[in-house]
């Protein structure tokens, strides 16, 4: 996608776009989820039924009793829902949902745009940001699915958008914002921590995520909801499963598989092996030369894709941000190794949704072999990058 294409040529392809993205949305969204149809749909007609104040006072209890108790997504998914219940008199429950997620899909792009201006010309990145509404994952995760992955992944690319600009108070805040609605944006945080040793951020922003978490959960806490219950809600949510792998595209689906190790042992390795990549991703501060530009988008590529990668009790929604992230930087520096990533993370992930929507079995593993060689690629041009340069550092080691 070069930025030297004509005005016509771009408009023509800025209107194909917007004409696939309608038959893409029109046709799948009304494509019936279990987990639209056991979750979100029960929650939403509970808020129709009770109000806001009354949804957002507690633990949303849900309708269907033994199969989905309480509602364990983090109140500003239920903001969203209370907003959409406005329109409840017109739209019926289930397209609300949908919608919800559509929408979730064109702010996601809107961020991916903002993200591509730091690297690419306006041109370009309008049409990136665009054709970002046809990633596979994003239309099965938005329209077909019903999620709203694109939500704290936009907010977690809109971090890495203001780090790009040196823009450190809302880095931080976007970051406190993505995981006050999401816990998984933490996936990006090894990033922040190298920007923050390499860039020497000063301290007085470290509040600012906190700050952001606790402003996100203001309307539950005015609504009634305990602060301690607000401040935990992820300690809750920790519990919910006891999976080493959800369908994740990672290894601990064939550890799961084998049953090597127990449920336990796998949490507990798994955890420790993220806690030392995540500081070895900010030790890269250290020793090694300060990557800036292009070369920042490969290293919050290569974090993104790598937390879920080692990590055990994933879904396999959660590579949402590498697959993004991923795709903007093939965007940006379109080379054969940011385009065959890329190419891999989304496969890696069109396969593991593929094990949860379609029940394809071998849907994770083969995505977890497709992650694992683009983490190969990914690793490789990281250290690269790195290396000091003989040229002037302001340079980009993939420009």
């Amino acid at each position: 996608m070069q930025p030297s294409l004509p005005l016509p040529t771009r408009a023509v392809l800025l209107i194909g776009i917007i004409l696939l993205v309608w038959l893409a949305y029109s046709g799948l969204i009304g494509w019936r989820t279990t987990d639209v149809e056991w979750w979100f749909v029960p929650w939403l007609e509970h808020i129709i039924q009770h109000g806001a104040r009354a949804s957002l006072q507690a633990p949303l209890q849900v309708q269907i009793e033994g199969v989905n108790g309480f509602a364990n997504y983090s109140p500003p998914y239920l903001y969203l829902l209370v907003l959409a219940s406005a329109a409840s008199d017109w739209v019926s429950p289930f397209l609300l949902v949908k919608l919800v997620s559509v929408a979730g899909a064109f702010f996601c792009a809107g961020c991916i745009y903002y993200l591509l201006r730091a690297l690419a010309s306006p041109g370009a990145a309008l049409l990136g940001a665009a054709a970002s509404l046809l990633i596979p994952s994003v239309v099965l995760n938005g329209p077909a699915w019903g999620q709203t992955d694109m939500v704290w992944s936009a907010l977690a690319a809109l971090s890495v958008a203001f780090a790009l600009r040196e823009r450190w108070a809302a880095m931080m805040l976007a970051f406190g914002m993505a995981v006050a609605f999401k816990l998984q944006a933490v996936f990006i945080a090894p990033f922040l921590l190298y920007m923050v040793l390499a860039y020497r951020v000063s301290p007085r922003y470290f509040p600012l995520p906190v700050l952001a978490y606790a402003a996100m959960m203001l309307p539950a806490w005015l609504a009634g909801r305990p602060a301690w219950s607000l401040a935990t809600i992820y300690l809750e949510q920790a519990g919910a499963y006891r999976w080493l792998s959800m369908n994740a595209p990672n290894p601990w689906s064939f550890v799961q598989y084998t049953r090597l190790i127990s449920y336990e042992t796998g949490v507990l390795i798994g955890s420790v092996a993220a806690v030392l990549i995540a500081l070895g991703f900010g030790a890269l501060s250290i020793r090694w030369r300060r990557l800036q530009g292009a070369d920042l988008l490969l290293l919050s590529v290569t974090v993104a894709a790598a937390m879920p990668y080692v990590l055990p009790k994933m879904h396999e929604r959660y590579f949402f941000l590498a697959d993004i992230l991923a795709y903007a930087l093939a965007v940006a520096r379109p080379r054969p190794w940011t385009i065959s990533a890329a190419i891999a993370i989304q496969l890696g992930s069109v396969a593991a949704y593929a094990s949860h929507m379609l029940s394809f079995a071998m849907g994770k593993y083969l995505g977890a072999l497709l992650i694992g060689a683009a983490l190969v690629i990914l690793l490789h041009h990281l250290r690269l990058a790195l290396r000091p340069a003989r040229r002037p550092a302001s340079s980009s080691a993939i420009a």
